[in-house]
């Protein structure tokens, strides 16, 4: 059976399914466009970003022994009942997860007060991330991190007993203090160890990224070992 998990729970959880199998989009590359007076075309400036999508599905459900509106509005809380940007995976794609919103409306075609019939759309951020991605990759050693898919923003634990510098293809972070570990948060942007703030214990021009491609990762001085969590994605 196709299934659908919305915020962690199944489709099947309120007797919803897939009626077919779903479209595939995707997102829209974002450009800016500047018109040049005597020029033909416009001008686009790449701003490096996509758009969101909506994502549909046909999904029909079995009221059972309850009648269709009892079964529209479990239907509606399973949908509903989730604020914000939510988890979102099905068995088409099962090595991959999205994350998106569900703001409605959800309007049930009644079928014999016993079946209900509905497309339910998820606005979807445009990447599609990989769950390998979500695993820590311990290093010990200085080796090289091959990513196959878009840029990615990784989480690294960085463990050690003293200051020391972390390398990270073409990516440099001086730490200048260590104790036990630091995590470096690429996607935030951040520097802590649990509740603490740690930005002012390193330097770097860049916070690293695993690049299309071979990475090479090495370290000197007091690091001792990185866990990396690459946060592998595509659209």
């Amino acid at each position: 059976m196709s299934v659908i998990f919305w915020a962690g729970v199944p489709s099947y959880s309120c007797n919803v399914v897939v009626e077919r199998f779903p479209n595939q989009p995707g997102p829209s590359r974002r450009y800016e466009t500047i018109q040049v007076a005597g020029r033909n075309g416009d001008l686009l400036i790449d701003t490096g970003a996509y758009d969101n999508y909506t994502q549909p599905y046909e999904v029909y459900f079995n009221a059972n022994q309850n009648k269709t509106p009892a079964g529209a509005r479990a239907v509606r809380a399973w949908l509903q009942s989730p604020i914000g940007y939510q988890r979102l995976e099905d068995s088409y794609d099962p090595e991959f997860y999205r994350m998106a919103y569900y703001a409605g409306p959800t309007e049930i075609e009644n079928a014999m007060n016993l079946f209900g019939r509905l497309t339910i759309s998820f606005v979807c951020k445009p990447q599609r991330w990989r769950k390998d991605g979500e695993r820590p990759i311990p290093i010990s050693k200085a080796q090289t991190l091959y990513n196959s898919l878009f840029p990615a923003l990784p989480l690294i634990k960085v463990n050690g007993t003293a200051a020391g510098n972390l390398y990270v293809g073409s990516y440099r972070v001086q730490i200048k203090e260590l104790n036990d570990y630091i995590m470096l948060d690429s996607e935030l942007q951040d520097a802590y160890r649990e509740e603490q703030n740690k930005n002012n214990t390193i330097s770097t021009s860049a916070f690293p990224i695993l690049e299309h491609g071979e990475n090479a990762i090495s370290w000197d001085g007091g690091i001792t070992g990185i866990e990396v969590t690459p946060r592998w994605w595509t659209i």
